[in-house]
C-alpha cells in the first residue's frame, strides 16, 4: 500500500535525522511506502494549494492529512484548518483515495522556545488547539475516516514533555512512539 503524509513539521520531522522521522519508520516496520510530504511551517491552506502535485500526482492508496497547529498559531483560530482539512478529505474521496485523519500531539506551552513567545501566546491558544482536536474526531467519525492518534501515552503528561525538542516538536524518541501509533493503525503488508 501506497500511503502520502501530508503535513507540517510534525510530519516532516522537524529537529530529527530522516531515518528517525515516524514517517520513516512506520514505512521500514510496515513494509507499506510512506511518502512524506511534510513542510515545517506549513499551514492547512498550504497542504491544500500543494494537494495536487503531492498527493493525486503520486497516485496513493491513502492519504495521511494531519495539519492544523500553524493555522491556530499564526491565525488565532482552527476555522481555517477545518475548511482546509474538509476539502481535502474531499478530495481525496473524489480520486478514490482512501483519507486517513492524524490527530495531532499535545502542545506545551511551557516548552516553548522564548523567540517563538514573541509571535503567540500559546498558553491562550490551549483551548482552541483542544477544541480542533475534538473537532477531528467528529469529522472523521461522521465520514468513515480511519484516525491515527498520536496522543500516545508517552507524550502525554506529566512525562511526555521530556520527549520534545521544544514545547511543539516530538524528539527522536517522540517520533518512535507517533510511528507505534501509525504501525497499529495500518494492515499488516499482504505477502
Amino acid at each position: 500500500m501506497k500511503i502520502v503524509c501530508l503535513g507540517d513539521s510534525l510530519t516532516y520531522g522537524y529537529g530529527v535525522p530522516r531515518r528517525d522521522c515516524w514517517v520513516s519508520l512506520a514505512a521500514e516496520a510496515t513494509g507499506h511506502t510512506l511518502v512524506n510530504r511534510g513542510i515545517n511551517g506549513d499551514t492547512t491552506g498550504g497542504m491544500l494549494a500543494r494537494f495536487g502535485g503531492d498527493v493525486l500526482g503520486e497516485q496513493p492508496d491513502r492519504v495521511l492529512l494531519m495539519g492544523g497547529a500553524n493555522d491556530i498559531i499564526f491565525g488565532g483560530s482552527d476555522a481555517p484548518a477545518r475548511l482546509n482539512l474538509t476539502a481535502m478529505a474531499n478530495q481525496a474521496v473524489a480520486n478514490r483515495i482512501r483519507p486517513m485523519i492524524g490527530l495531532p500531539t499535545p502542545v506545551y506551552a511551557e516548552g516553548i522556545p522564548e523567540p517563538w513567545l514573541s509571535v503567540t501566546d500559546y498558553q491562550s491558544l490551549l483551548p482552541i488547539f483542544a477544541a480542533y482536536r475534538d473537532w477531528l474526531v467528529r469529522f472523521a467519525g461522521t465520514f468513515g475516516f480511519k484516525t491515527v492518534d498520536f496522543t500516545v501515552p508517552g507524550l502525554l503528561p506529566p512525562e511526555g514533555h521530556a520527549h520534545y525538542l521544544d514545547g511543539l516538536h516530538p524528539d527522536k524518541e517522540g517520533h518512535r512512539l507517533m510511528a507505534e501509533a501509525v504501525i497499529a493503525a495500518l494492515p499488516p503488508v499482504r505477502v
